[in-house]
């Protein structure tokens, strides 16, 4: 048999984790809201039966707010699951519940999974869920999706399950108290046309819900009389969330454990169970000692201490939060990870594993085949091509592969960690000003690992101007494929301060994404952003499994060490070939004569000039960076290295100027496709002229500012004193004129009585 088996359930509730378990795969999963954005869908062998298993985005409710809650929505809807498995979270259970009656509602068979048990247990607490599965009517399962442990029974019990129920529509007490009959009787015809569920449809309407209204396709006759019954949206939502109440109460309770360890304790402290407060302490007659009382005293702390901890953890915030979203410190400390983050890849552990292997091909690769080849008498050209061509030029890729795995397993650590979701939190106000929000932070903090992966992640933003903003602005933040060209450079020029260069590259992308994002909001109108909103819930701060750490470093590896083997591979033997024969003369090494690409090259080369680094190798190596940016680095490294390629007066400016150009402009083909896929082909060609054009004005700006220090380091200092100075005098004026015929007492100006006053006055 084969059957069709969905995963559902609020964002951030272990779905694709759930999914990653039973399907083996390797989904990317994040503590953080929106990571899946999309349908996947997988099948598997389980039990003699064929399951293709969906993991669908998440969503609150069946009343979409986003474009990926309408993916799961609409898959929903289609009703071509022979099962539902909803995944509710532990911490969340009566939220989550929300989405699992209106599941119900729709008559479609479900099987509850309440996930991360693991952390209950932590907190010293029990799941009795007997009472919600005897209400519901539906299988309960519940597990830790992160661990391996109760997988095998959920799907015996969701196959069970798939066996055994028929189309019994389960009864929901609370729906007697709505006029759901009255209205069906109106709307049964149209909803049998629109193929919609009658109790769904009858519900949906009660809540307003514009989607199904337009599928009902109603009369006028018949919106009158449902106008009748009134706005009974909140009715619904309070019907609902009450009987929720009903049916969680007492569902979590202490531990028998606990409460043994509490008793322990009490009794330890001389302290009756009963006693609550610090005054109920004092009136025991039973401490009178000093020592009694100290020791009561240091109990009642600890007690006060864990209560507001919990009341913290209520709203999803953490004690550590108070310092990690401090108005003042939470920026300084992010930047401070980063450096951390950038010091110890670059710098104390990734520079000494980097020249580990780069020895290591060096001895056991280069040295022996080229001495082999050139005993055997090969012809020079075989030589190059194998040696300075191949090993030289994809051996001078693959040595970066330890400081990109360093890099995505600390990206692993803040993903999982919760933490990338109080960045999202701590920049939403600023983002807000530039017409972002603080979910813009998620996909953007994505393009440090791959630029086109976090373009498709957008999709999850509700706002379309925001969500086209974002795609755009994306690539600007570099990419991890764009590490070996800042650490191959910033290691030949400035050595003592490359992990400092490399983490400024991450600054520049960053800032100039903000500095664009600006400049839209403000100038150009098909990009303003209407009115922005931000609901984000908290997750809690988890660490990963050892298990997922070393899955998503494998994952990365592979696909490094593909891309390396096939794109970079290829590419880095055309370019060779190209760059060292001619048109007439053949093989060009000790001959006075162009090889094809220097030809070729050599006519876009003076665009170049004013960069700094206007020769034929740089421009071929860029032009070579548009499938893939690590070919950058590969060609220059078969040109004979860095040195080869920046030259002149000033090497070291060029090479800077050249990383400012790769950090910016287009990052590879498959962003543009990205690109293209959400935003449409108009934008992806507007994103192309604008990250060629940012990447040349920036490159030219740093080279011209960089030659005019090496020249006239005063003058220098005082202009950029000088344009601070303006610029501050600038924002004054600006501020002074747009608050000119304003009411002083009124931040908006526009406070009726007292803003006509004020203006007679004037």
């Amino acid at each position: 048999m084969e059957y069709n088996v969905a995963l559902v359930g609020n964002p951030n509730v272990g779905k694709t984790s759930l999914y990653n378990r039973i399907t083996h795969s390797l989904e990317h999963v994040g503590n953080w809201h929106g990571v899946t954005v999309t349908e996947v869908s997988k099948k598997i062998m389980f039990d003699h039966h064929t399951v293709n298993m969906v993991d669908l985005p998440g969503l609150y409710s069946l009343t979409i707010y986003s474009p990926e809650e309408g993916i799961s929505r609409d898959h929903i809807l289609q009703k071509a699951n022979d099962l539902i498995i909803n995944v509710c979270e532990v911490n969340n259970l009566a939220r989550n519940l929300y989405l699992t009656l209106q599941l119900l509602e729709l008559d479609v068979p479900v099987v509850l999974v309440i996930n991360m048990m693991d952390e209950l247990q932590k907190q010293g607490k029990v799941l009795n869920y007997r009472n919600i599965e005897k209400v519901l009517k539906v299988p309960i399962v519940p597990m830790s999706a992160k661990y391996h442990s109760d997988v095998h029974l959920l799907m015996d019990v969701s196959l069970d399950y798939i066996a055994s129920h028929g189309n019994n529509t389960v009864a929901l007490d609370y729906l007697d108290k709505l006029p759901v009959k009255e209205v069906s009787a109106i709307i049964g015809q149209n909803a049998a046309s629109a193929k919609l569920p009658l109790r769904y449809a009858a519900i949906k309407v009660l809540e307003n819900d514009a989607f199904v209204c337009e599928q009902l396709a109603l009369t006028p006759e018949q919106k009158e009389a449902l106008a009748s019954f009134g706005d009974m949206q909140a009715r619904v939502a309070q019907a609902r969330y009450a009987f929720i109440d009903r049916i969680t109460e007492g569902a979590v309770s202490r531990s028998v454990t606990d409460e043994h360890h509490e008793m322990h304790e009490h009794m330890m402290h001389n302290v009756p169970v009963e006693e609550e407060t610090h005054q109920g302490y004092e009136s025991d007659d039973r401490l009178k000692t000093p020592a009694d009382k100290k020791s009561k005293d240091k109990h009642f702390r600890h007690h006060e201490k864990h209560k507001k901890n919990e009341e913290l953890s209520l709203h999803g915030f953490s004690p550590i939060d108070r310092i990690v979203l401090n108005k003042y410190l939470a920026l300084p400390i992010f930047l401070l990870v980063m450096a951390l983050i950038f010091i110890v890849t670059f710098g104390l552990l990734g520079k000494f594993f980097t020249w580990l292997l780069e020895l290591g091909i060096d001895k056991l690769l280069y040295t022996p085949i080229s001495n082999a080849l050139t005993k055997a008498s090969c012809p020079a050209w075989i030589v190059g091509l194998l040696c300075d061509g191949i090993i030289n030029g994809v051996g001078g890729i693959l040595v970066f592969l330890p400081q990109i795995v360093l890099l995505f397993f600390f990206l692993a650590l803040l993903e999982d960690s919760g933490y990338i979701s109080r960045v999202a939190f701590m920049t939403d106000g600023f983002f807000r000003k530039i017409g972002l929000s603080g979910r813009s932070a998620f996909t953007m903090l994505m393009g440090f690992g791959c630029s086109a992966t976090a373009v498709l992640t957008a999709r999850g933003l509700e706002d379309p101007v925001m969500r086209k903003k974002t795609v755009l602005l994306t690539p600007f933040m570099s990419c991890s494929a764009r590490l070996p060209v800042y650490s191959t450079i910033a290691a030949a020029f400035f050595a003592k301060g490359s992990p400092f260069i490399i983490f400024g590259m991450y600054i520049l992308g960053a800032a100039v994404a903000l500095l664009l994002a600006a400049i839209f909001e403000k100038c150009i109108k098909p990009l303003k952003s209407g009115k922005l909103s931000f609901i984000m819930e908290m997750p809690p701060y988890r660490f990963p499994t050892a298990e997922r750490v070393l899955q998503l470093i494998w994952h990365n590896t592979k696909v490094f060490l593909i891309r390396v083997g096939t794109t970079v591979f290829a590419l880095n033997v055309i370019v060779w070939l190209l760059s060292n024969f001619s048109f007439t003369a053949g093989y060009t090494v000790g001959k006075d004569a162009k090889s094809i690409l220097e030809l070729f090259s050599g006519f876009i080369a003076p665009v170049f000039k004013p960069l700094g680094f206007g020769n034929w190798k740089a421009v071929t190596s860029l032009m070579s960076g548009l499938v893939a940016k690590e070919v950058v680095i590969s060609s220059i490294d078969s040109f004979g290295g860095v040195a080869a390629v920046f030259t002149g007066a000033h090497p070291s400016l060029s090479a800077l100027a050249f990383m400012v150009f790769t950090l910016l402009y287009v990052p590879c083909v498959a962003t543009l496709v990205a690109i293209k896929k959400e935003c449409g082909i108009k934008w992806m060609f507007f994103s192309l002229l604008l990250q060629i054009g940012v990447a040349y004005v920036a490159a030219l700006v740093f080279y011209g500012i960089g030659l005019l220090f090496y020249l006239h380091k005063g003058l220098v200092i005082g202009i950029l004193l000088a344009a601070a100075v303006a610029a501050v005098c600038i924002a004054v004026l600006v501020a002074k004129i747009r608050g000119k015929g304003k009411c002083p007492y009124c931040s908006g100006g526009s406070c009726g009585s007292c803003h006509k006053d004020f203006k007679d006055k004037q």
